[in-house]
């Protein structure tokens, strides 16, 4: 015997471990996805209002500063909605879950505490892969919203330039 001791986990607990990690890698996601906004949503808010302290001087506008600043806010307006979109919380899941908040609080907390001290670990296991496949479509979602964010506020970007220049002077 060599001295090194190795540590056999029944195949099950092995599994069980290998789909909370799964979970665990889509909550990352989530996360990582929602910290993405905030810095998208402050340059979308200081963008429109530079244009709308610029429009209240304004005391009459030309063609090119209306259809100007028209295509900036249009872009602009649509990465907000887009950021909303990906914060906005889903809220449909499994309707009977051991993990999900929405299934947990649809039973009764005795109910909920004696199903989870006699769950079975094949049931536990199905319970946690549901809530990472369901964890998964989110972020597909969420970062679809993000990026649709981001190209918006590019594609404003070069109109908000102009807009400035042309509502400025």
């Amino acid at each position: 015997m060599t001295g090194v001791q190795t540590c056999a986990l029944p195949i099950y607990e092995m599994s069980i471990e290998k789909s909370q990690n799964i979970l665990i890698l889509q909550l990352e996601w989530i996360k990582t996805a929602d910290a993405k906004v905030p810095p998208i949503f402050a340059i979308n808010l200081a963008m429109l209002g530079v244009i709308v302290a610029l429009i209240k001087v304004l005391p009459n506008w030309s063609i090119p500063q209306a259809v100007i600043t028209a295509l900036c806010l249009i872009p602009l307006s649509l990465s907000i909605m887009f950021l909303a979109f990906s914060m906005f919380p889903r809220l449909t899941g499994p309707k009977v879950s051991s993990i999900y908040f929405g299934g947990i609080t649809k039973k009764q907390e005795n109910t909920f505490v004696d199903e989870v001290i006699n769950i079975k670990d094949e049931d536990y296991e199905k319970d946690v892969l549901s809530q990472a496949y369901r964890n998964a479509e989110i972020v597909e979602k969420k970062y679809k919203h993000i990026k649709n964010a981001f190209i918006s506020t590019f594609i404003s970007a070069p109109f908000w330039l102009i807009s400035i220049y042309l509502l400025y002077i």
